[in-house]
């Protein structure tokens, strides 16, 4: 029998845990990738994920109170996530799934824990571990996820997997190039006829976002962004989206995405169902590339670095602030109107050229493009 070790913050708030789960006389089991990561000893011990076969609720709130965290409901399946400085933990009630139809959010139900395992997305994911006083104990694999994992495996639970949830298809690309791994036997003949039989195409515009979003947070997301094109899913998202995604995070890789479709690119982002600041920092980015021209006031952090990841050469002033504004042509004696725009506009083009580095250098092409002497 395999056994898996937690140590740090994690392993210490588990063991108070299961303290209070024996108390409240209830199990709590550690379940998922945190499981696998920790076989795979790659577990960073920041995210964990309980289940219970009871409710969740009152062992959430009371790992609240060790944290000094906040305890809230997300999804529309009752799970509870507790963040706290250096964890995030999430807790839930076991559950079986439903699917009444291809690509629809499952109906669900009270179940035990194999059930729960038998519902998720592959079999290094359906393994769980009795958390105790003591730390966590033996693996428990009903489904062959530790024969996966040394086999370097990547296997889904049943054969109807894809086609009741085509987002697994989008995991799928990110495990088998995160853990160079081989997909297993009719993994990829299931993700096509997911496909084929228009499966896929039901999934909603926010789902497709939450897994395009995952894939871009990956370390390196182009080996994912290449399988997933060439089984043709990206294509859902967009039919030109390419797969160099540049940037440190996932914000900064989907503007580049947006930026290399060009003219398409605003509608690209229109499409999917931003967070409304976010949205507004990316068509903030793209806007500034396709103008050309120097912002009037600073850009935010994150467009700014879009733009600098773009456009690595362009000059250190291009995203300044530009240096002038209708005060410093009021005083130049230009009456207030159309021409305000104009000017500024040009003097906003030589400023993201790198031809005025400075204020100092902006007035003085102010005064030549007025015929105005110093």
């Amino acid at each position: 029998m395999v056994s898996i070790s937690l140590s740090g913050p994690a392993g210490g708030l588990l063991r108070r845990l299961a303290k209070r789960a024996v108390k409240d006389g209830t199990v709590v089991y550690l379940v998922g990738g945190c499981v696998r990561d920790a076989v795979l000893k790659t577990n960073d011990g920041q995210d964990v994920d309980l289940v219970l076969e009871t409710d969740p609720a009152p062992l959430a709130r009371h790992c609240a109170k060790l944290l000094n965290a906040p305890c809230e409901a997300f999804g529309r399946f009752g799970t509870l996530r507790v963040l706290g400085k250096d964890l995030r933990v999430d807790f839930a009630a076991s559950r079986k799934e439903e699917y009444p139809e291809p690509a629809d959010l499952p109906v669900v139900s009270p179940a035990q824990l194999e059930v729960d395992l038998f519902r998720r997305d592959f079999t290094i994911n359906a393994m769980a571990v009795e958390v105790t006083a003591k730390g966590p104990g033996k693996v428990i694999d009903p489904y062959g996820g530790l024969a996966d994992l040394k086999a370097r495996r990547l296997r889904v639970l049943h054969p109807q997997s894809f086609r009741d949830d085509p987002t697994r298809v989008f995991r799928a690309a990110r495990f088998l190039c995160r853990f160079g791994f081989k997909p297993g036997a009719g993994l990829l003949e299931s993700a096509q006829t997911a496909l084929s039989r228009g499966h896929a195409a039901k999934l909603s515009r926010h789902r497709l976002l939450q897994e395009l979003l995952s894939v871009l947070d990956e370390k390196d997301p182009g080996p994912a962004l290449r399988k997933l094109k060439g089984w043709g899913y990206l294509q859902l998202i967009h039919p030109g989206l390419g797969v160099r995604a540049r940037g440190k995070n996932a914000g900064e890789r989907l503007a580049s995405l947006a930026l290399a479709l060009g003219a398409e690119g605003e509608s690209f982002l229109k499409s999917l169902p931003l967070e409304r600041v976010r949205a507004s920092e990316l068509h903030e980015a793209l806007a500034l590339v396709r103008e050309k021209a120097s912002p009037r006031r600073a850009p935010s952090s994150l467009a700014a670095r879009v733009v600098k990841t773009a456009l690595p050469a362009l000059p250190a002033a291009a995203l300044k602030p530009l240096w002038i504004g209708g005060d410093d042509l009021q005083k130049l004696g230009v009456a207030p109107g159309k021409d305000y725009r104009g000017i500024l506009d040009a003097a906003a083009r030589e400023q993201w050229k790198g031809k005025i580095a400075s204020r100092k250098q902006a007035l003085a092409w102010l005064r030549r493009r007025l015929s105005v002497r110093p």
